[in-house]
């Protein structure tokens, strides 16, 4: 699974990158440096939506864990903030956003935890993956449309896979990535199976051993990602 992840990235440059029409306030904002995103964070999403006019790509901002269009409340989000990709095409909590709403989700990297010993005593050591030319990736994710009593909320999932041999010594899921960006987004492919044959596993990922003050989801800073003995 992916459960927490670092992001930061320059508004201006995803709109050179991902040719994006509008900037929402709220999605410049979530750009913000973080280094320790957990789920029911706010994060940085691209989206592309259907208009009267034409397709429109914006930048927005999106609550992490998704909270499907028919549900009661927000009690579901903790347990959707991952969707298997062997799965996301049949359950009725995904099946409609991979259709109709797929996303990306900037990210530096994301942390897995593997149970190691220090001093005799286990632990839950973390490791933060990020690519290993220390560019930007960018992870595929479903959004949806929830009303609730305050308005609308906008949320996501992560897609996950089986890890490949040589993160699986960490943790066997990994977060996806997809090939054709342009045609993840686009809102005319609602072939949910069509859309699913356009992801990949996140390639070139490169480990590093950090500190467990990552564990505690108040601690932030670059710091985190720094690599330990």
């Amino acid at each position: 699974m992916c459960g927490r992840y670092a992001a930061s990235a320059d508004p201006d440059e995803l709109v050179l990158k991902h040719r994006l029409d509008e900037v929402t306030d709220e999605g410049a904002a979530a750009c913000a440096p973080r280094y320790n995103i957990a789920p029911t964070d706010t994060v940085p999403a691209i989206v592309e939506r259907a208009t009267q006019t034409g397709p429109v790509r914006k930048l927005v901002a999106l609550r992490w864990g998704l909270v499907p269009s028919w549900s009661r409340d927000m009690s579901c989000a903790a347990r959707m903030i991952n969707a298997r990709v062997e799965t996301v095409t049949q359950k009725p909590s995904f099946r409609r956003a991979m259709s109709q709403r797929r996303c990306l989700l900037p990210a530096l990297g994301y942390y897995e935890w593997r149970k190691e010993t220090d001093d005799g005593k286990p632990v839950k050591q973390p490791y933060f993956m990020q690519p290993a030319q220390g560019t930007l990736m960018h992870m595929a994710g479903l959004y949806e449309f929830w009303r609730s009593p305050d308005g609308w909320l906008m949320s996501t999932t992560i897609i996950t896979t089986s890890a490949t041999d040589d993160l699986g010594w960490i943790h066997d899921r990994m977060p996806m990535t997809v090939a054709d960006t342009d045609a993840w987004l686009d809102p005319c492919l609602t072939d949910g199976d069509a859309a699913r044959d356009l992801l990949d596993p996140l390639a070139f990922l490169r480990p590093t051993k950090v500190s467990r003050a990552v564990n505690n989801v108040a601690s932030d800073g670059a710091s985190l990602l720094q690599p330990i003995d």
